[in-house]
Order: C-alpha cells, then structure tokens, then sequence
C-alpha cells in the first residue's frame, strides 16, 4: 500500500519508514525543505516537499496514499516559543487529518505521546482511560499534544477512519550508552526522584504497524515499555556492569531553581538549557503507563529495560572502572 509518513526524519519516523518498506510499503516521506535525509539514507521512499502547516503541500502530499501516518511533532521541552509548538502540534496535526478525510484515505494512525493522557499522581501506572490533569500546568508540549488529538478525533467525528498510539519514553541509545558510560567513569551517580515507562523505538514502530492494521477506529493505545525509576535504571546499569557505586537523589527543588536560574539565560543565548521547567516538572514524578489494551488488540510485545542497557553495553567501549 502506499503510506503517507510525516515526520519521517526524525528518530522515530526514519525507523518507521525502515519497517514500512521492509514490509513492501510504498512510503511518501513529507520533508521540510531543511530537513536532513541523513537518517533516512538507504531507504527506498518517495519525498514530498512540504509542512505540515502548509495544506497545500499535506493535499499534494496525501493524494494517491491510501494510508497516512502522522509521526511530525514540535517534541521540544523548552519553553522558547510556545506559540509555535501549539501550532505544529495542534493546527499541523488538523491539517493533516483534514487532508487524509479529504482525499479519502483508508486510515490515518496518529502518532501522539502520553503526554496526551496526563501524568499518573501515584505510583499507578495511567492507561487509555487515565482522566487528562494537566491543564493550567504549562506544560505546553502535553497540552498540545491532547489538543491535537481532540483534533483528529473531530475528524474521525466527520467519518475519517483514525487510530491514536500513545508512545511512552522513546529510548535514545546514545542516552542509554551515556548512562553507563557515567556509571562506569564515576562513583557517585546522580538521579532525579520520579521515573519513567522506557520503550524502545523499535517496538513503537511495530506497535504503530499494528495500529495501522489491526487497531479500532477513534481508539487510543499506549505503547509503554518498562516503567522504571531514575534510581533504579542507574542502579541496574551499575549492576550490569558489575560496579559498586553510590546513589545520591537531586532534590526537586535542586531542579526547580535550576530551571527558574538557566531558562532566562538560555532565551538569551538562543540555547536549549540544561534543566528547563517541563524536566523539572516530569523528572520528578513517576511517569508510568499501562500497555495492556495494546498487548491485548495490537500483539503489542515490548522488550524491557534491561534489553536497552544490554544493546547499549555492546556499545560502549571496555575500559577499566573506577
């Protein structure tokens, strides 16, 4: 079938494009102008020049697919522009919706975040059903990413026919290879207090190939891995590497006036800072999810945590601890 892919440069979307083509997909990759191919090199895909935020480009684009997935989004956790993150996420996302009712596709698989379902107040991990509590928290990247799939469930409201995946922590490996390597190097390990559901890009890949197959129309599925502290990666990393080390927690507060300090000053240098408010905000609470409804209607089979520090250990060069 012929696939429409937003996003299809960026860490999740080229893995996707990989798979769909390995599948025997026709993928049309929606490109910026500016966006580099690099990771996309080797794949057999058609580009489209286009954004998001231009309809033209999304009809252009979209006519002749029969499928459309929408994996574009502004992920950034600074709070540089606001303004813009809402309209790649919210507007850009309606506009691709609208294109794919339009032009009449088979299915659109929204690519969303759990951000979109809020963040559980207890250690219980939030699943499809986990009421929204983020409004009036700043957090504009989770309130954008709710917004715009209000906006697709409109859509699907006027007959487009959409599933929603909810991914949880998509795992970097150069950030699991950082991990260890800190552990390797140091004594004292730092980590923050709360925790995360860690999935691995893969898996979210196969679990959008299912959305788009198997999953139900006007339905949302999360796509978690292992939820697991911040504590607790670092003490497993420690463990894999056969290390003794000493685990001190960085106050909450520690990362609150970190963010109040170095997001002014990174406005005035034009740069990401190191701790802004929306870390601060998630790093210290257990960010956990249930999967069960994607295991059950998707065959949604993650790997765990420890799968991700192995694959990363391979990568990490041999050298002695201190």
């Amino acid at each position: 079938m012929k696939i429409l892919l937003t996003g299809a440069t960026g860490h999740l979307g080229a893995r996707l494009a990989r798979r769909l083509c390995e599948l025997r997909h026709e993928v049309r990759a929606l490109c910026r102008p500016t966006s580099s191919l690099e990771r996309l090199a080797g794949v057999p895909i058609e580009t489209a020049r286009g954004d998001v935020l231009d309809r033209d480009s999304l009809y252009r684009a979209t006519r002749g697919c029969e499928l459309v997935i929408h994996a574009a989004a502004d992920a950034n956790y600074w709070r540089q522009d606001c303004a813009r993150q809402m309209r790649v996420n919210v507007e850009g996302t309606r506009h691709v919706a609208e294109a794919a009712r339009r032009e009449g596709v088979r299915r659109l698989v929204h690519v969303s975040s759990v951000a979109a379902i809020g963040i559980p107040t207890s250690a219980a991990p939030a699943d499809e059903t986990f009421r929204f509590n983020l409004d009036g928290t700043g957090l504009t990247y989770h309130l954008s990413k709710r917004r715009a799939e209000e906006a697709v469930l409109a859509e699907a409201a006027r007959g487009l026919d959409a599933v929603i995946v909810n991914p949880a922590s998509i795992e970097r490996p150069e950030r699991t290879v950082a991990l260890l390597e800190k552990t390797r190097r140091h004594s004292w390990i730092s980590y923050f207090s709360g925790g995360n559901c860690v999935v691995h890009p893969d898996d979210v890949a196969q679990g959008v190939v299912a959305a788009l197959e198997r999953g139900r129309a006007a339905e949302r599925y999360v796509l978690g891995g292992e939820n697991v502290t911040f504590r607790a990666q670092a003490e497993r990393a420690a463990r894999l590497l056969g290390v003794q080390r000493r685990f001190v927690r960085v106050p909450a507060l520690a990362t609150w006036a970190a963010a109040i300090i170095l997001e002014p000053l990174a406005r005035a240098r034009n740069a990401p800072p190191r701790i802004a408010y929306m870390v601060h905000y998630c790093a210290n609470r257990l960010q956990f999810y249930d999967s069960t409804k994607a295991t059950r209607e998707l065959g949604y089979r993650p790997r765990g945590f420890g799968q991700m520090l192995d694959e990363a250990k391979r990568a990490v060069p041999a050298g002695s601890s201190r």
